[in-house]
C-alpha cells in the first residue's frame, strides 16, 4: 500500500465526520459555542486515529464478525440521531406556539442538547469504517508505522472537519429555521447510505 492510498483512503473516511459537521453546525447555528465547535474536529480526528489502531491490532480476530454488522451499526446510530432531531424540532414548535423560529429558551435548551455524549456517539458510528480499515491494515504492507498511518488518517479528519465547520456555519445562517431540517436529512441520508452498503 502506497503513501497515496492511505491519503485517499484518509479522505474518504472523513467524509462522514465532515457531513455531520455540516448537519451540526447547521442544525445548532445558533447556539454552538467555540468549545463545541472546535471539540468536532478533535472528537472525530481522535476516533479516526484510535480505531485503526485497534482494528489493527485485533487483526483478524474480530474481522469477519465486524464487517457483517459494522454498517447496520452505523446506519442505527445515524437514523436514532435523526429521529432525535426531528423530535426536537416538533417538540419546540409545540412550545413556541405561534411565534416565528425558535425563541430564545428554545436555542438554549437546543444548545444544551449538543452535548459531547451526542458528539462521542457520532464519532464512534462515523471512525466504525476505521476500525475495519485498520483490520484490513494488518494483513497489508504499510509504507510506515501503523502509528504514523493512524496519525496521517486522524490530521487530515481534522482538517476536513475544520473546513466543514466554516460550510456548516454558513449553510445555517443561510437557511435560518429551516437548517435544522438539513441537519436531519443529512443523518437519514447516511443512515440510508449505510444500510444500503450493508445490504450490498
Amino acid at each position: 500500500m502506497s503513501a497515496f492510498e492511505i491519503v485517499v483512503i484518509s479522505v474518504a473516511l472523513a467524509m462522514d465526520a465532515f457531513a455531520l459537521t455540516i448537519a451540526n453546525c447547521a442544525t445548532y447555528e445558533k447556539t454552538l459555542t467555540r468549545k463545541k465547535e472546535w471539540a468536532m474536529p478533535a472528537f472525530f480526528a481522535a476516533f479516526q486515529f484510535g480505531m485503526p489502531l485497534l482494528g489493527y491490532f485485533l487483526g483478524g480476530l474480530v474481522s469477519d464478525f465486524l464487517q457483517s454488522f459494522a454498517k447496520f451499526l452505523s446506519a442505527g446510530v445515524f437514523f436514532i440521531l435523526a429521529v432525535k432531531i426531528v423530535c426536537d424540532i416538533i417538540a419546540e414548535k409545540r412550545k413556541s406556539e405561534k411565534s416565528v423560529g425558535f425563541s430564545e429558551a428554545a436555542q438554549r435548551e437546543n444548545a444544551q442538547r449538543f452535548t459531547l455524549n451526542v458528539l462521542t456517539l457520532q464519532a464512534v458510528a462515523t471512525s466504525i469504517d476505521a476500525l475495519i480499515v485498520g483490520i484490513t491494515f494488518a494483513a497489508t504492507t504499510l509504507p510506515f508505522s501503523i502509528f504514523i498511518v493512524a496519525g496521517i488518517i486522524g490530521i487530515i479528519t481534522f482538517a476536513i472537519v475544520a473546513a466543514a465547520l466554516f460550510i456548516g456555519k454558513s449553510l445555517g445562517r443561510l437557511l435560518g429555521e429551516y437548517a435544522v431540517w438539513l441537519g436531519a436529512i443529512i443523518l437519514f441520508v447516511l443512515a440510508v447510505k449505510n444500510l444500503i452498503e450493508g445490504i450490498l
